[in-house]
């Protein structure tokens, strides 16, 4: 079997099943996000928000007997995910007088600037600055996804290369960023450089992190989600089981530790 086609597609941000109606309110206050529905399942409690760029933000609840969506083990860990804002510092002024906390900014290897912000429930987003869309959403300071959405620390940047060629297809971008200990990673099917590998010490202890806002790639036919669940384990990585009904899902882990999600809806 070919190496499986892994499409970035948005993802959940967990919450509390207690602190569900809470969490909700909060998102549609603080970021101004649409909300268009929610629902109960075999998998738990959903949201879904209509971003204000393109795309849509999801809510789930954690679910205690279910090991995909269990808090047990939770460690926001090295793998951020990545939401575009248009000004980096109003939208940071804004968080601090809505006593939203943030991490200091940071330059990434692009120019722009991120920040990790501590949401509902402390779950950490990290915020990426494009300039581009200054002026175009005046009411809202997280618009979209942001044009890397995955950020990955990782202990050795030329073995992750290796390993998410040889594991999920992709490629390193023709953009050299290793002098400052980056690298970008592209799909060629969507042709789109949209992973940031960074390489650093606070990956090495390589420990499984279950991080509260998890990113997830769409494998569209039910046949082929089925078929990339037994290739991993062929390839003697460790997967969880597949969960859910008409919408349904599954983990794995790179070797650093990053949390992969995979879902299929039909």
């Amino acid at each position: 079997m070919e190496t499986p086609g892994f499409k970035f597609d948005g993802g959940f941000i967990m919450v509390p099943w207690e602190q569900f109606d809470e969490a909700v309110e909060w998102y549609r206050e603080k970021m101004g996000w649409r909300l268009k529905g929610t629902g109960t399942g075999p998998v738990g409690r959903k949201a879904f928000f209509k971003l204000p760029g393109p795309g849509q933000a999801n809510l789930k609840s954690f679910e205690s007997d279910i090991d995909h969506f269990t808090i047990d083990g939770y460690l926001e860990g090295n793998c951020r995910f990545c939401f575009r804002t248009a000004n980096h510092e109003q939208s940071l002024q804004y968080f601090k007088q809505q006593g939203v906390e943030h991490s200091d900014s940071i330059e990434m290897p692009d120019g722009t600037w991120s920040a990790d912000l501590h949401a509902f429930g402390g779950i950490r987003l990290t915020l990426s600055e494009d300039k581009k869309l200054e002026g175009k959403f005046p009411d809202s300071r997280v618009i979209q996804y942001a044009a890397k959405p995955l950020w990955l620390g990782v202990s050795n940047l030329a073995s992750s290369i290796q390993w998410y060629e040889r594991t999920m297809g992709f490629v390193r971008s023709k953009k050299d960023f290793s002098k400052l200990g980056f690298a970008l990673l592209r799909d060629v099917r969507q042709k789109w450089d949209f992973i940031w590998l960074q390489e650093g010490p606070q990956a090495s202890d390589r420990a499984k992190a279950n991080p509260g806002a998890r990113p997830y790639f769409h494998i569209k036919k039910q046949e082929d989600f089925f078929n990339a669940h037994q290739w991993l384990k062929d390839q003697s990585i460790e997967v969880s089981d597949v969960v859910g009904e008409r919408w349904q899902g599954f983990h794995f882990y790179d070797p650093d530790g990053n949390r992969l999600n995979v879902w299929t809806y039909y």
